[in-house]
């Protein structure tokens, strides 16, 4: 018995040593050691970020009737209180802009060029007014084939300007990312049934994606659908509003239907509730925020305008 003693004293000791052993060794091996350091963490992202907005009306913010700048204001306080960084942002948008007229500006404006060039990101609106101007002369063609053939020598010329528009961006600024919004339908709710002004749209927007594949980071922001049908996305809610268009408008679209169903309706209410009721065209605070909602999804995802 007390050789079994001694034997179980030194076997404990044995053990006791062994651990020792181990948690010495665990410490000092280079591997798993925690070193403790007093140094600051580094980080690349910014401090500050340089945020340049061109464009038309969308990028002025017309139709915000909470006067928060439209997209712009919005992106530039959601970025602030998300990313934790300060922005500095400068709004180059002027109501009424085609592409060429927004790229003539640019390149009269010496104080728009030394912004463009210190922009971390740059956000355009464009080709709603270039889409317009075809519209418009061309409202009272009901004949889809000649109407074809206007929107498709329109298109040619404006993938051109928006090319030139773009290159010229890029003239003073080669790296930063552009976000590039789509166009919308702004009288959808009103002509659901005239399938040539929706496919106008859509062909238009398809026109900016192939004149833009081959542009460096260079992302679109697809906001056509959501402001075009507003509130009314599902197929039967479309389909009432296909049914309405038709008993009002016979399913042709002239300067005199268009004046009825919305330049003269009352001022205090819109179809869509994602449009301004005081123009029927542009957003309003709501439409605003889901441009912004949009923009920014797409901003996180391509992020190197945060990064130094």
């Amino acid at each position: 018995m007390k050789k079994m003693k001694h034997f179980g004293k030194w076997l404990g000791i044995g053990i006791l040593v062994i651990l020792v052993a181990i948690v010495a060794l665990n410490y000092w091996h280079p591997g798993t050691r925690t070193v403790k350091t007093t140094q600051p963490v580094t980080t690349n992202r910014r401090s500050t970020v340089r945020l340049v907005a061109l464009g038309d009306s969308l990028t002025e913010g017309v139709g915000d009737q909470q006067k928060k700048g439209g997209y712009t204001g919005r992106i530039a306080t959601k970025i602030r209180q998300t990313d934790h960084v300060k922005v500095v942002l400068h709004n180059y948008g002027l109501a009424g802009d085609r592409s060429d007229q927004i790229e003539k500006r640019l390149v009269a404006s010496e104080k728009m060029q030394h912004q463009v060039t210190k922009a971390q990101a740059i956000t355009l609106t464009v080709g709603g007014n270039d889409l317009l101007q075809t519209l418009t002369k061309n409202v009272t063609i009901n004949q889809q084939s000649q109407l074809n053939q206007q929107l498709t020598q329109a298109q040619k010329a404006y993938a051109k300007k928006l090319t030139s528009l773009l290159g010229t961006i890029r003239r003073y600024n080669p790296q930063a990312p552009i976000y590039l919004f789509t166009i919308y339908n702004p009288i959808y709710v009103y002509f659901a049934n005239l399938t040539q002004i929706t496919n106008a749209v859509d062909n238009w927007n398809t026109t900016t994606q192939r004149t833009v594949r081959s542009q460096r980071h260079l992302y679109v922001v697809d906001i056509n659908r959501d402001l075009s049908v507003g509130q009314f996305r599902s197929v039967t809610q479309q389909a009432r509003l296909k049914r309405a268009a038709q008993k009002s408008n016979d399913g042709e679209l002239s300067v005199a239907s268009f004046q009825k169903q919305i330049l003269a309706s009352d001022n205090s209410t819109e179809l869509n509730h994602y449009l301004s009721p005081a123009d029927h065209f542009h957003p309003n605070a709501k439409g605003y925020r889901l441009m912004t909602q949009k923009l920014f999804a797409k901003m996180q995802t391509h992020q190197q305008w945060l990064r130094k």
